[in-house]
Parts: structure tokens; sequence; C-alpha cells
């Protein structure tokens, strides 16, 4: 959808990541709109942004989120690494 945008306010705002809708985060997660549903309502799922009834995904949090399930072996309990 959208990919950088620089305006003239803050640093800390100076540019929008791009945002995916569930079709489009789905795909890149490589799971099912259905599954991220199920996660957004259990509350553990990747962060999402709500705007009125629909949802839309940062595609640099989708990244961080993949990353804390990354496990070095299967003998590690698979919990998420805490947000921060």
């Amino acid at each position: 959808m959208n990919s950088k945008l620089t305006t003239g306010a803050s640093p800390a705002l100076t540019t929008i990541p791009v945002l995916l809708t569930p079709k489009e985060a789905a795909q890149k997660l490589h799971c099912s709109v259905p599954f991220l549903a199920k996660k957004r309502m259990s509350g553990d799922g990747p962060p999402f942004i709500k705007r009125g009834r629909g949802v839309l995904y940062a595609e640099p949090v989708l990244a961080q989120w993949l990353k804390s399930w990354t496990r070095t072996s299967t003998s590690v309990a698979c919990v998420p690494i805490a947000r921060s």
C-alpha cells in the first residue's frame, strides 16, 4: 500500500511504515486470514492497527513478531519473546 512518507513533523513521526491488509499479511506470513483473526481475538497475534472496522498490519511489526517465534531447538518452549 504505502511506502515511506516524509513530513515536516517531529523526527519520531517522519516515516509511515508499509501497511498491509489481513489478506496481504497472511500471504507474507504464509498463514490464513482466519488464523490471523483468531490470533487477534486471543491477543497473541501480531500487533495490529484498528481503523474503524478495518484492520491493518505494519510490515516491520509483522517481521518482528515472526522473528520472536524463531527457535534454535525443539526442546525450547514455543512461547514468544515478550513484546517491549
